[in-house]
């Protein structure tokens, strides 16, 4: 028989047979807690940048959870953060809108947003196959996004004021993030949006950043307990549910429609989004 390639082993012990990471979670939060960190969301960061400014004698740790699968678990996650009194940031896609699990967080002081992906959306529904494609449908996917926002803030009664791009195999393919469309400022101002996750404006702050991977070493490009540590002044912690613990059946789900997509299009789906 021959052997599983590396990958796919990979791939099927964090999709079906990870252990739950959760009370690893919850240590990280309380390791930064004891060492004098200050955990907030983006949002409240963002304010504190417009306002009085960073502290350079305190630390603070960005919290934010894109929830590309998993509201449950982001649930789990969020009820760990409320009995820590932390306030984290959350952003969901369209295809893991829980509004039930949304308003919850709400009442908590939590402002739920959106992680976007227009622009690839509409790269494979044109079945578009360059970047200069994909620029001359920067329109369509900025009317779609507007569409989207408005929708999404009568939905949920939320501002929808800072937002998170998704990453798609279908924009590393072509070369354009999904960022591009919120470029142009006019635009941005029109549907109401303060801040991208990735603007330079907040992203400048940051002195040491991380995200969560679904296997080991977890993190990328190291672990954020080692910044805790050597005492980082401002740490960005971006984490997704499908890392800590595991929904087989919302897995196996997510894995067929990213299987058929690349087959589809033809761009095979190598990497999962971060």
């Amino acid at each position: 028989m021959a052997m599983i390639p590396r990958r796919a082993w990979q791939r099927v012990y964090s999709d079906f047979l990870m252990p739950s990471r959760l009370e690893s979670y919850r240590a990280l939060l309380e390791q930064a807690l004891a060492a004098g960190y200050t955990i907030g969301s983006v949002e409240q960061f963002w304010s504190l940048i417009g306002a009085a400014g960073v502290d350079p004698v305190r630390r603070y740790l960005i919290l934010r959870n894109d929830i590309d699968t998993g509201p449950r678990t982001a649930q789990e996650m969020w009820r760990i953060e409320q009995s820590l009194g932390i306030v984290g940031s959350y952003f969901f896609r369209l295809s893991s809108l829980d509004l039930g699990i949304m308003d919850q967080m709400a009442a908590s002081g939590v402002e739920p947003s959106y992680h976007y992906e227009e622009l690839a959306a509409v790269a494979k529904r044109r079945r578009l196959r360059t970047r200069s494609e994909l620029e001359r449908h920067l329109p369509e996917a900025q009317d779609l996004f507007a569409r989207n926002v408005a929708r999404l803030r009568s939905l949920t009664g939320q501002s929808i004021r800072v937002v998170a791009a998704h990453g798609d195999f279908v924009n590393r393919k072509l070369g354009l993030l999904n960022t591009a469309i919120l470029a142009d400022r006019a635009f941005r101002a029109q549907v109401g949006i303060e801040l991208e996750t990735y603007d330079l404006a907040f992203m400048d702050v940051v002195t040491s950043r991380h995200a969560d991977l679904t296997s080991p070493p977890w993190w990328t490009p190291t672990g954020p307990s080692l910044a805790i540590a050597r005492g980082e002044p401002v740490v960005y912690v971006l984490v997704h549910p499908r890392s800590w613990h595991v929904e087989r059946r919302l897995n196996a789900r997510d894995d067929g429609r990213r299987i058929w997509e690349g087959l589809r299009y033809g761009l095979p789906p190598a990497r999962r989004s971060r």
